[in-house]
């Protein structure tokens, strides 16, 4: 008798449905260390779209051996978890050489992260995503099995509601995949404290883009936090609100058919940062609560002022109300310890870190208890 070969389970990469986070993060080294010292409790509960992010100015041709230092980086961050990947600041097709001559570095990036065994999902923008980038998706789709993930910016590419369904057809065709096997990411991008925009006229053309097929899972991202924090004056603890948590609560009240889970940029502004830092930058830490980031800033730019006044910054975030505690996370391990001088200040990338740390274990824990009070 001829037993039936058994089918894998089809690969998931967001479990818990609308109760699971989707983080989207840049390839640095606060944001890894934050993924890497993340509780596996907050692990089973998120997701990170992470972005290999490029310098600003491209040699001529990257080395294998930068693409295999930056996959590696961030396997070892993530493990065996699986991850949306995507890239900043390059060209998937931008040559790499390697021993066999020049590949495309989208192409070299998904080869280093299978030899790393990093379960990734390739990541198509709708809209933006050339030919090119597309077949070298469709290839990894075909390689892996693990489907596609389909970036929609929603709020700057304007698609008719008659036309939608044939669009985002053509674009999963291409990529070599159906909406069963694809991950739908609509991306806000950044919410600009001065643009109005209200869950109300956004849910239409939500539920017009999810109506297109049965997509595997929804995720709607978006941030507040600005690229530059000229809002918060120097020498102050100050706060901005988590627009886009605000947004996504007021969806969940409109009787959609079905929830999008919920993502944001974590305490970053979706455009890399100056590297570096800059000569102007002021030392801050970020923090977030219930409805906002508190931002502790420091007085003068960094580089002249010295990192000691990270100190300062820690012992206002731990003495307020809201200061989580540093069994939290280990973020918040790092400014207690700061606060007390058991740790040295760092740079602010180590503040980066701390600062995504407790927000990825502080946002799981929102999502729960919301799914628990349903």
């Amino acid at each position: 008798m001829q037993l039936p070969l058994l089918q894998p389970d089809p690969f998931v990469p967001l479990p818990q449905g609308s109760a699971h986070y989707v983080a989207v993060l840049q390839n640095r080294s606060g944001e890894l260390n934050a993924l890497q010292h993340a509780s596996t409790e907050t692990w089973s509960r998120l997701t990170p779209l992470l972005h290999i992010v490029g310098r600003r100015t491209a040699p001529d041709t990257f080395r294998s051996e930068n693409v295999s230092s930056w996959v590696g980086k961030i396997a070892a961050a993530v493990g065996d978890h699986a991850v949306f990947l995507d890239i900043l600041r390059m060209k998937p097709t931008h040559p790499v050489m390697t021993t066999k001559g020049s590949v495309p570095l989208l192409e070299r990036i998904y080869w280093a992260a299978r030899r790393r065994g990093l379960k990734f999902v390739p990541v198509v923008w709708v809209g933006k995503s050339d030919a090119a980038h597309v077949k070298l998706v469709h290839d990894a789709v075909d390689i892996d099995c693990r489907g596609v993930a389909l970036r929609y910016p929603i709020c700057t590419l304007a698609l008719e509601a008659t036309k939608q369904k044939a669009y985002f057809a053509r674009v999963l065709d291409a990529a070599g995949a159906d909406a069963t096997s694809a991950d739908l990411l609509i991306d806000l991008d950044y919410l600009d404290p001065d643009v109005e925009i209200h869950a109300e006229d956004l849910g239409p053309a939500i539920a017009g883009a999810m109506g297109v097929g049965d997509w595997r899972s929804v995720v709607l991202f978006g941030t507040s936090m600005p690229s530059m924090l000229g809002c918060i004056p120097e020498g102050t603890l100050g706060s901005l609100e988590r627009k886009e948590w605000a947004v996504w609560t007021a969806l969940s009240k409109l009787g959609l058919t079905r929830l999008p889970s919920y993502g944001d940029y974590a305490i970053q502004h979706p455009t890399p940062p100056q590297d570096g830092g800059g000569p102007s930058m002021r030392a801050n830490i970020r923090y977030t609560v219930d409805d906002v980031t508190l931002v502790a800033r420091g007085h003068g730019p960094v580089i002249q002022e010295g990192p000691e006044q990270y100190v300062s910054l820690c012992r206002e975030l731990v003495a307020r109300d809201e200061f989580a505690g540093g069994d939290y996370t280990w973020g918040d391990r790092s400014i207690e310890d700061c606060a007390n001088g058991v740790e040295e200040p760092g740079s602010q990338n180590v503040w980066r870190g701390a600062g995504t740390s407790h927000h990825l274990r502080f946002v799981t824990d929102q999502l729960q208890r919301r799914a628990a009070a349903a």
